[in-house]
């Protein structure tokens, strides 16, 4: 018994301590609703959260396994015969003083038997209710999770069903206590100024003598005795409430810092891409006349038959075929003109035809004769094109996401480019200047038409780097009729443009996870950005969505999402098969399907979320990484 005596406030303290340090943060970050794109309270020191959530459950742990082991001794001293009252008053004796006061002894001589009862009841209730209300703070809160998850509390009600009762039983507890510490405290004073030591001595000495004698006469008495079962039992509802409340606490704990690290290693930033296509800008003077006949439909399909030029393997799964498949490539060898240089369309018009060899003479005259600048011209002239029905088989499947879908064929669109410019080569060489200007302008319209309307920022480059051939093609152009002022002239506008792209870039602090993340919003329906950057960052953030932060990890999306969501779609679907697209980037990593849950943390999220496999849960999402 003297293993136990007051033990019972050390685990109340150490409770009280951990359930502070994991359970507030959380509260906080779980029950004040955030911003959608918002990482949480701690945004991107999600360091800082995760240690303070660690040292509260370790504290926890601690506490927990403190009072199972005090159970448990308290089991065995009521299998040794001590009552039940006698083992809680021990468990509860912080002062080491509550044998002088269940017998009436020293400075308790002088209260009557109601009033030791009633300082007694107040030490045992006292204690009980702080631990009860310890406790409740990590239970209320672990069952206020799962049922919050289940869509049966709100987020006030997470705060009234984790606090509420913690705070009746805190404020019972702490009166009893107050009462009678207060109480004790007065009779110590009292009894020091009349008995002195002296006393102390002669009711030390006949303490051994009286105890067995005292029988019925100490307040309460001993209690039942053999009892130990139920110590037993608090024992196990001990670990049953660690279980409940301690995992799904800390589960949720973990997963807090899920969002911050996806984010950093997630959410890219484009600002070269958007460097590349500002400063193209000063070429959309050379840009064709639309024409209104063009469907977006015919210019998807033209877009996707330049793709599989002279392409012999086939489409890829998921990937359309091609409406018009052209079996001859644009050159006879893939080694000219050189696809690695940069300066390869301006080489191809300065230099006259009669320069090359016989043999590469003939290889820009295939390409000039390629019955697929027909596609370039139909291209050219398209105000809208649906990439996506043009390049893609429709409707995706359930198991498809974003970040699957096969890439734009990146060397055959440069490929197709340099046959335009070859053909532009041919036709000044054959006479025909002004069709080569509008050959090459041609090929800068189809690059603005992707930079414009490409939902992937990989059609934005390509069509960046279509709009630079098609400007060296122009510069070299000039030089060849004898117009150097004009080559000269474009080339400084060139020039200039990139030179203000870089230097409104140049400065800038790198943008964190979480800056990035405010912005997407904003970004996504922002009508200057490019397109396939604005469908980039809002796939991302879908992907990211389910566990950017414990609040959306809980309740799911909030309206101010649904009507951002609804914006969002408003502002980058276009066409028909953005439709689709738009589809297919909102089911974030998982695509529509559901996803088998594999290793422990993704099916005891799922158990405290109550989400299981479901599309959009965060458990789906963690499954998904593991896998």
């Amino acid at each position: 018994m003297e293993r136990l005596q007051g033990e019972l406030w050390r685990v109340i303290g150490l409770n009280w301590t951990g359930s502070l340090i994991l359970v507030l943060p959380l509260l906080w970050a779980l029950a004040v609703e955030q911003p959608f794109y918002s990482l949480g309270p701690f945004e991107d020191n999600w360091e800082l959260g995760m240690g303070i959530a660690a040292l509260g459950a370790v504290l926890i742990v601690f506490a927990f396994g403190h009072f199972w082991m005090l159970m448990n001794g308290a089991a065995r001293a009521s299998d040794m015969g001590y009552g039940t009252l006698t083992i809680l008053e021990v468990l509860c004796d912080s002062g080491r003083d509550t044998g002088f006061l269940i017998q009436g002894k020293r400075h308790f001589g002088s209260l009557d038997e109601e009033r030791q009862v009633s300082v007694v009841r107040a030490r045992l209730r006292g204690a009980v209710l702080l631990l009860g209300a310890s406790i409740w703070l990590v239970v209320g809160f672990g069952v206020a999770i799962l049922l919050a998850a289940r869509g049966f509390v709100t987020p006030s009600g997470i705060w009234l069903m984790t606090m509420g009762p913690m705070g009746i039983m805190a404020a019972g507890g702490g009166f009893f206590v107050i009462a009678q510490n207060t109480t004790v405290r007065g009779l110590q004073t009292e009894w020091n100024a009349q008995e002195g030591v002296n006393r102390i001595h002669t009711e030390s000495e006949a303490w051994n003598e009286r105890l067995d004698a005292a029988g019925e006469a100490v307040a309460l008495g001993a209690g039942t005795r053999r009892e130990g079962g139920r110590f037993r039992t608090g024992a196990a509802i001990v670990v049953a409430l660690f279980v409940l409340a301690f995992g799904p606490t800390v589960t949720i704990a973990v997963t807090t810092a899920i969002g911050p690290i996806l984010a950093e290693i997630a959410v890219p930033t484009f600002l070269a891409v958007q460097e590349m296509a500002g400063s193209a800008e000063v070429l959309r003077r050379f840009a064709v006349e639309k024409d209104g006949s063009v469907t977006s439909a015919q210019a998807g399909s033209a877009l996707q038959n330049i793709a599989f030029v002279g392409l012999t393997d086939g489409a890829e799964p998921m990937e359309r075929a091609p409406g018009t498949a052209y079996q001859m490539g644009w050159f006879p060898s893939p080694d000219f003109p050189d696809p690695f240089s940069e300066s390869v369309a301006s080489d191809l018009m300065r230099r006259p035809l009669r320069d090359f060899s016989s043999q590469d003479q003939a290889a820009l005259r295939q390409a000039a004769g390629h019955p697929a600048h027909a596609e370039f011209h139909l291209l050219a002239r398209a105000d809208m094109v649906d990439v996506v029905s043009g390049r893609w088989s429709l409707p995706f499947p359930d198991s498809m996401t974003f970040q699957e879908l096969p890439w734009p064929r990146f060397q055959a669109f440069r490929t197709a480019g340099l046959a335009q410019v070859a053909k532009a080569a041919v036709e000044v060489a054959s006479g025909q200047p002004d069709d080569a200007e509008h050959t090459l302008r041609e090929l800068i319209s189809t690059g603005f038409l992707l930079i414009d309307q490409g939902p992937t920022l990989l059609d934005n480059l390509i069509g960046v780097e279509l709009t630079r051939m098609g400007a060296d093609g122009l510069e070299g152009y000039y030089v060849r009729i004898g117009e150097p002022d004009r080559a000269e002239s474009l080339g400084w506008a060139r020039d200039g443009a990139l030179g203000a792209a870089k230097k409104s870039r140049a400065g800038l602090i790198p943008e964190d996870a979480r800056a990035l993340l405010q912005g997407v919003p904003a970004l996504v329906e922002n009508e200057d950005a490019l397109r396939g950057l604005r469908w980039e960052y809002f796939a991302t953030f879908n992907m990211l969505a389910p566990c950017i932060n414990l609040h959306k990890m809980v309740f799911g999306p909030d309206q101010t999402y649904d009507d951002w969501r609804r914006r969002a779609e408003r502002a980058i679907v276009r066409v028909p098969g953005e439709r689709e697209l738009f589809d297919l980037a909102e089911s974030g990593v998982l695509g529509a399907r559901g996803q088998q849950l594999d290793g422990f943390l993704p099916r005891f999220l799922s158990l405290v979320l109550g989400s299981g496999g479901a599309p959009g849960s965060c458990a789906s999402l963690i499954a998904s990484l593991q896998s």
